[in-house]
């Protein structure tokens, strides 16, 4: 028999639990007891449920497990020359449900006894079934998991047991609040055998009666719509329960939930409102939400916040991921729980008892996710997926994001259960750990042709599978290294990290140059110059010709991660004619940003779906009040590329070749900014353009590479802080290929500072 099926009643007159009847109170107990009426009637009427409420009151105000047992005692003797006093069985059920949920698990045991003699009484009391159905759950699955695996598999699971007690106890009557928020609460944790259409026939037939407004069944009412898919009802109970209910916060932070899943980035304005209760419950629910990607230090921020605090803390966090995955305000979090309930639905443990093989080393930890849906919170959707099914071989799976800055690959087994994935550090531990062991011999060869199958069906997600076909020795060998260290690289970056990365359904064939050059009023500036190829750019034909809006999103960090500067606008072009395929649309953006290090990401789209991702990259910003010689960028360009900024208004224009392609015979425009040299102080600048990228190295010098093509030496005296020099360098004794170009001065006590740019000579 499984734990929960129909119990006997207790037989008293065997027990040897004799006390005398009297019984000392204490905090209420007895007071609380005594309003209990013995008598049973046909209908459970108002005052006895008003008496059972006093009591569980009590109850859950004591944990002196020696007066409760001393009660329980008095109660038994009582129940002996009253067998059928409804009543006396329901108290008694309840201080066995009180003794167990303080260690001692017997009594929930007990306890089901005494409520299954109560249902046996009155099977129309919905307290009756509403106190199994706390027994059921409180007596929980066998620990044994083979008949734990039974008990889910014929719904005789703890939670199908509660739920069906309490889906009972709302039949019975359709206006008993409790029993419909218990049930819509259970059925909620339910991973198998899930009511939740039993819970939400039972909230809607609730909808005629006094129940329909009680704060605490429109919050359950709600959670059940949206887990259905009726995020409509959903809302209307959350909002009605944020209206009417004690937890306003709570009901807002459901709001926001329901409609940020949606993808109604209007509902932050819910979420920070919420934020800035200190209601408990709300608290829990946004700490639970923000645990799913939060680093550790954000959550002890958050756990020593408060108040509007808390809700500034939250904004940032935020805020600055979108900033930097480069999105609309408001688009990460809406996405965070859009992930979020997807997971819930495709990604969800059907058991908490998970077990690892000696190849899963990465333990996530989750009661509620496998390691799917642990990646998927972080990550997102991935861009491809590739199975493989055979027979003896193990359920799995392997995900490829596409990233700018490198892909990650993640392969998923599930070894024993099946409804739990686990990550994996290489697609060969889907063989087995011995299998994996001889596949790392240098000698060994592939192991039959499941191996072959294997890495045939991941072959569109990295070109190391088509090469780790068929080949052995230390070819083999080095090829399976590098594809288990890029799955253990990917499993540290998902698991620790989160993303939002920007996806076109084009791409947009188009050039981004960053410089740190130029400053204002204020301090230093980026300039941020694009180049879009004709051939991909797609106009709109209006009146005056043809219009291409671009689309420019920005976004620097500096060393601790925080956004310290961002763009995000759209420049719209019209042209008498369509761009030629071969020429390009350019345009150029300046914004501040302070001094230091910067990591940066910037994106150009145009039209509705084409658009380009740059890798992150980093910058150097000199501070204006530099004290030691400091270079800015170099700004490379020439007055064919059209695309010109005057510094501080002047008339000497700054030229851009975003680029970085020169005709033979052009002059190059070099512009850069001298800091931390004295006004009239003198210093030197040397220039030299050397032949190939600026790496050395003894092959490089044996056959030519890296030669100087340009050399020049000035002295000169610095102007202002920052003042801008221009050189123009002539390219006509130079051949097609790549170039680098190296400016550095040096002051008058020998210390000095360099810049390098890459720029390529084409033919005329």
């Amino acid at each position: 028999m499984f734990p929960g099926e129909r119990r006997s009643s207790p037989q008293y007159p065997q027990m040897d639990r004799q006390m005398p009847v009297r019984i000392l109170a204490r905090g209420g107990l007895l007071a609380a007891l005594a309003a209990l009426p013995f008598v049973p009637v046909r209908a459970q009427a108002p005052e006895q449920r008003v008496a059972l409420e006093q009591l569980r009151d009590s109850l859950a105000s004591t944990s002196d497990t020696v007066a409760l047992r001393r009660m329980e005692r008095g109660l038994i003797e009582t129940a002996k020359a009253n067998r059928d006093s409804t009543m006396l069985h329901l108290r008694l059920g309840f201080v066995a449900l009180r003794l167990g949920e303080l260690g001692g698990g017997s009594h929930f045991d007990d306890a089901a006894s005494e409520f299954q003699w109560s249902i046996d009484l009155q099977p129309d009391w919905p307290y009756t079934w509403y106190g199994m159905g706390l027994a059921e759950y409180g007596i929980g699955d066998s620990q044994v998991s083979f008949i734990a695996g039974l008990q889910q598999a014929f719904g005789k699971d703890a939670l199908s047991r509660s739920a069906a007690a309490f889906a009972k106890s709302a039949q019975v009557d359709p206006s008993f609040a409790k029993g419909l928020v218990e049930l819509a609460n259970t059925a909620l944790q339910q991973r198998v055998n899930i009511k939740l259409g039993v819970a939400l026939d039972a909230l809607r037939r609730a909808a005629t009666t006094s129940a329909t407004l009680h704060p605490d069944v429109l919050l359950a009412r709600g959670r059940v719509e949206r887990e259905v898919g009726d995020a409509d009802s959903a809302l209307a109970a959350f909002r009605q329960y944020a209206a009417f209910g004690s937890d306003r916060a709570l009901g807002l932070l459901e709001v926001a939930r329901t409609r940020l899943m949606l993808g109604d980035l209007a509902g932050q304005l819910a979420y920070y409102e919420g934020a800035r209760s200190d209601d408990s419950a709300a608290v829990a629910g946004y700490r639970s939400d923000l645990a799913l990607i939060a680093p550790d230090s954000t959550l002890e921020a958050f756990d020593g916040a408060s108040g509007a605090a808390r809700e500034a803390l939250l904004r940032r966090f935020w805020t600055s991921r979108d900033q930097r995955a480069l999105r609309t305000p408001g688009a990460r979090l809406a996405e965070h729980y859009r992930r979020y309930f997807y997971a819930r639905h495709n990604f969800a443990l059907a058991s908490t008892k998970r077990h690892y093989d000696i190849v899963e080393r990465y333990r996530s930890g989750s009661r509620n996710f496998d390691d799917r849906g642990v990646i998927y919170i972080r990550q997102g959707a991935p861009t491809a997926r590739a199975f493989y099914n055979a027979p003896g071989i193990e359920p799995n799976e392997s995900w490829r994001y596409s990233r700018p800055d490198g892909d990650l690959v993640f392969h998923f087994i599930a070894r024993e259960d099946v409804q739990d994935y686990k990550l994996v550090e290489s697609l060969f531990d889907v063989l087995g750990f011995n299998n994996a062991v001889l596949l790392g011999l240098s000698d060994a060869p592939l192991i039959g042709s499941e191996a072959e199958e294997l890495l045939t069906s991941r072959q569109k997600l990295s070109p190391v599978y088509a090469r780790l076909q068929g080949v052995g020795g230390a070819s083999g060998e080095r090829y399976r290294a590098d594809e288990r260290r890029m799955g253990r690289e990917s499993i540290r970056i998902g698991t620790t990290t989160d993303s939002y990365v920007l996806n076109f359904a084009k791409s947009l064939d188009a050039h981004v140059k960053v410089l740190a050059v130029g400053h204002d009023s204020v301090g230093p500036l980026l300039q941020i110059a694009y180049a879009v190829r004709g051939e991909s750019l797609d106009p709109v034909k209006i009146g005056r010709g043809y219009l291409y809006a671009v689309r420019l999103r920005f976004a620097a960090m500096d060393s601790t991660g925080a956004v310290v500067a961002s763009v995000d606008t759209t420049r719209k072009f019209i042209s008498p004619e369509p761009v030629p395929a071969r020429e390009h649309l350019l345009g150029r953006v300046d914004v501040q940003v302070p001094p230091g290090s910067l990591t940066y990401r910037v994106a150009v789209e145009q039209g509705a779906d084409a658009g380009m991702v740059e890798p992150l990259d980093t910058v150097r910003v000199v501070s204006v009040n530099a004290g030691l010689p400091r270079l800015s960028d170099l700004a490379l360009g020439s007055s064919m590329a059209r695309l010109a900024w005057a510094p501080g208004g002047r008339a000497d224009s700054v030229y851009f070749n975003p680029l970085g392609m020169y005709a033979r015979g052009d002059t190059l425009q070099v512009y850069y900014e001298v800091f931390g040299v004295a006004p009239g102080a003198g210093y030197v600048t040397q220039i030299e353009v050397r032949k190939g990228t600026g790496g050395g190295g003894l092959l490089r010098k044996l056959f030519g590479g890296g030669s100087t093509a340009i050399k020049l030496r000035f002295d000169d005296r610095a102007g202002d802080e920052g003042a801008g020099s221009h050189r123009d360098l002539s390219l006509e004794k130079l051949g097609p290929g790549t170039y680098t170009l190296q400016v550095s001065i040096t002051d008058a006590a020998g210390k000095k500072d360099q810049r390098q740019a890459r720029f390529e000579v084409v033919g005329r």
